[in-house]
């Protein structure tokens, strides 16, 4: 009689808990636009530099104009969302994390002088979040940074 019981209560406890698990996961699965996805970090020299080669731990100054990916529009420039002002650079050390991952990846190797253009996939970016109000979760990016000073480290 006693194992009866114990069969019992535990299919109800795997019904409960059955029950619980699909009542838990209510959320959609998210639906991507295959035109906003970058698949991976894309580097593309379109001027080569001449001067000083950046590495991990060197601070640089570049320019940048920073457009959320769209392979259906031209060039995959969808909406520009961030740019240097004209003649004002940025500065930051790369490689420790200061700038997104596709950056501190992507400029590696670069020479002053030279522009590049990285197409950024959303996880090298700024990832399901995004960085809002510009940038909406799982954005693909494209910049194109020309690199104007290295001050080695």
């Amino acid at each position: 009689m006693k194992s009866v019981f114990q069969l019992i209560a535990t299919l109800a406890c795997a019904v409960a808990l059955t029950a619980c698990g699909a009542a838990a996961n209510t959320e959609k699965p998210v639906v991507l636009d295959p035109n906003t996805q970058v698949k991976e970090l894309t580097i593309t020299d379109t001027v080569v530099g001449t001067g000083v080669a950046a590495a991990a731990g060197d601070t640089l100054t570049v320019t940048y104009t920073g457009w959320l990916y769209d392979a259906s529009k031209p060039g995959n420039k969808g909406t520009q969302f961030d740019a240097t002002a004209a003649n004002v650079g940025f500065t930051f050390p790369l490689g420790i994390g200061r700038v997104i991952l596709g950056w501190d990846r992507g400029l590696v190797g670069m020479q002053v002088g030279g522009t590049r253009t990285l197409a950024i996939p959303y996880d090298l970016g700024y990832g399901t979040a995004g960085s809002l109000p510009k940038i909406p979760g799982y954005a693909g990016l494209l910049f194109e940074v020309k690199l104007i000073g290295v001050t080695k480290k």
